[in-house]
């Protein structure tokens, strides 16, 4: 019988599991499309009428303010006191996605990252950063405690890398995320070809050679390692940079991974070549990071508590 429900409301999907108070587990993982929040009251109730659930840990797609999130691409606010009093629970702990993607280090293991990079690690500071919907990150010390950020709606690198896919200045860029993100792959595509297209078929076409798709795909590696390279010495994330979510898992197999490296590195002082190249870069390939990162959150609340 399980005591704890995980959820993760996404920018596409809303994930669920259970698990056990101490344990690494997850367990009857499931996700639900984001047109699901209309009726979550609902959905939230069904998922609890066990009975023996007195815990809830939830990951929201947004920034946390005074207790609440309103997400960033949807009409829709949480609250944590709310959701603990209306679901007469023990425990609700609410996060940011990116928050919760930091407390799963703890419990990923090696095998699931692919390191782009191997690197000499020299402190405890790691970087979480992943363009999916929009683009996240956060940084995590010492892997019990995690500073999410709002990275992907910053505007100070927009323009310049902007160039890295020959656009020339466009007021419909104005976020990092409208450069770096799942959304401006399509966006960009369409930009250059006039094609209105997903990201997923950009990627297609780049497996083909479409010269429009190898333009998009390779400003887009060169633009994630700069700005990785930027945040990386912002951070002094020595123990690691990994990038997670699902689009990121797809673009690893096929980025020119030379081209990556090279972009990270340059364009830096010696001092700072030197720290960039002791920096590890991975990919973490494990699957619900979100979910076992609450799952993470939650022990180590629970054993401060008891």
């Amino acid at each position: 019988m399980s005591n704890v429900l995980l959820l993760d409301i996404g920018g596409t999907n809303i994930r669920y599991a259970y698990a056990n108070k101490n344990s690494s587990e997850i367990f009857d993982s499931n996700k639900e499309n984001l047109d699901t929040l209309k009726g979550f009251d609902n959905l939230l109730n069904n998922l609890l009428e066990n009975g023996s659930i007195k815990s809830m840990v939830v990951s929201v797609a947004g920034p946390m303010i005074n207790g609440s999130i309103s997400m960033t691409n949807r009409d829709f606010k949480i609250n944590a006191d709310d959701l603990k009093k209306e679901h007469n629970l023990d425990n609700c702990f609410l996060l940011n996605d990116w928050e919760s993607i930091g407390y799963s280090l703890s419990s990923t293991k090696s095998e699931d990252i692919n390191f782009i990079k191997k690197g000499k690690p020299f402190n405890k500071n790691s970087l979480f950063i992943g363009p999916g919907t929009g683009l996240g990150g956060a940084l995590v010390i010492d892997n019990d405690f995690v500073l999410p950020t709002e990275i992907g709606n910053t505007t100070m690198l927009t323009e310049r890398f902007l160039k890295n896919f020959s656009i020339k200045d466009d007021s419909s860029y104005v976020t990092l995320e409208d450069v770096l993100s799942g959304t401006a792959i399509s966006s960009i595509y369409k930009t250059i070809s006039g094609k209105d297209i997903s990201a997923e078929e950009v990627v297609k076409l780049f497996e083909v050679d479409d010269p429009i798709a190898i333009q998009v795909i390779d400003g887009f590696t060169i633009t994630l390692a700069e700005a990785i390279s930027d945040l990386a010495l912002i951070f002094i994330s020595g123990n690691g940079i990994y990038l997670a979510g699902g689009l990121i898992r797809s673009l690893s197999k096929i980025i020119n991974t030379d081209l990556f490296i090279k972009s990270f590195i340059s364009n830096k002082k010696l001092i700072h070549k030197s720290m960039l190249n002791d920096m590890p870069i991975g990919v973490v390939n494990r699957e619900h990071t979100c979910l076992h990162g609450n799952l993470n959150f939650f022990n180590l609340r629970n054993n401060k508590l008891s």
